[in-house]
């Protein structure tokens, strides 16, 4: 029953976020390790992101912004069947993500596939409405280096579909955007856990290449 609770708290901030008017909000991060909850068990995380480095490539080289602009993930995982967990992430202040994690392997290195579904609105001054709609396939890779530390790699992939407000005036077709990349971090407790990570990501924005890094901090609090 606390799970529901939990998800019902999570879609609603999520869809009282929609009518926040200016800001873009888009969490690449991970915070996560192969290993999934047993059936029925679940927890409950935060992150902190700070999107630190855009950088364009190509013609565009030099055109480097750094960000500081800091947003916060809530999260809730279950186990679902044996190896499979979900879970649902709210980003603030305009993004969800709902994800399924399979894990195949068990052995030396833990491994698992997560493949995520996400959307985000995204509304920039004097420029049109975007519904983005995100793809996430992502491999997670972890090792215990100590008894609670565990070390994590992350390849991932992520699709974009840019779709603009219909309502509004604009010739502009809809976008299509592909970004890879990785996510490397730590996992620093059991029950209770840290979880620094640090983002690489390379896309393509019709035309305009450009890497993202992303650092963020997170915790993720096991429920049994």
């Amino acid at each position: 029953m606390k799970v529901f609770h939990t998800l019902y708290i999570i879609s609603s901030v999520f869809l009282f976020s929609q009518d926040f008017p200016t800001s873009w909000s888009q969490s690449y991060g991970t915070y996560d390790v192969a290993h999934v909850h047993e059936c029925g068990h679940y927890a409950l995380g935060f992150s902190l992101n700070n999107y630190c480095i855009y950088q364009q490539q190509g013609e565009h080289v030099g055109d480097t912004i750094a960000y500081d602009e800091r947003r916060f993930d809530i999260l809730a995982k279950i186990g679902l069947l044996k190896n499979t967990e979900f879970e649902i992430k709210y980003s603030y202040p305009t993004s969800g993500i709902l994800s399924l994690k399979y894990q195949f392997l068990n052995s030396f290195i833990d491994g698992a596939l997560k493949c995520g579904f996400g959307y985000m609105k995204g509304t920039r001054v004097g420029k049109i409405t975007d519904y983005v709609f995100d793809f996430y396939p992502t491999l997670i890779f972890s090792k215990n280096l100590f008894k609670e530390i565990k070390i994590f790699l992350a390849p991932k992939i992520i699709y974009s579909i840019h779709l603009k407000d219909r309502q509004e005036p604009s010739d502009r077709e809809p976008r299509f955007i592909f970004q890879y990349g990785y996510g490397f971090g730590l996992s620093i407790g059991k029950n209770f856990a840290i979880m620094p990570e640090t983002n690489w990501l390379f896309g393509n924005n019709e035309g305009i290449l450009y890497t993202v890094h992303q650092f963020g901090l997170g915790i993720n609090v096991r429920i049994h």
